[in-house]
């Protein structure tokens, strides 16, 4: 479930049905919205992050039938936050988290060409 309430300065970057990515220019942060949390991150710490969460060996934990693989525990560099999560869900963060790099990458490359995207 994504929020409606966020704030003016937010600026959607990426969504999906499962959370959203958003880039604060007031705090030069990227926010994350998952499990109807928002955790706010540094660019470096996003691209940390993500790279955490490509790493998790998704296909052991599909094929396991041990307990202790059917969660993946992952903290976000220089963060509170803790996320336990079931491989679907690691899954859907990764869509979300690619996603954003994605968009994230080609607004720079238009940048770079002298272009912008559309508001």
């Amino acid at each position: 479930m994504v929020s409606s309430n966020v704030p003016a300065t937010y600026k959607e970057v990426f969504r999906t049905d499962r959370g959203v990515v958003y880039q604060c220019d007031a705090s030069n942060r990227l926010i994350l919205e998952f499990w109807n949390t928002h955790t706010p991150l540094s660019a470096r710490d996003f691209a940390q992050f993500r790279r955490m969460v490509e790493t998790v060996d998704v296909k052991h934990m599909a094929l396991s039938t041990a307990a202790a693989d059917d969660l993946e525990i992952l903290t976000p560099p220089r963060s509170e936050r803790c996320y336990v999560l079931t491989l679907c869900e690691i899954v859907h963060l990764r869509e979300l988290l690619n996603g954003a790099k994605l968009m994230l990458e080609l607004n720079s490359m238009l940048r770079e060409c002298g272009c912008s995207m559309a508001e």
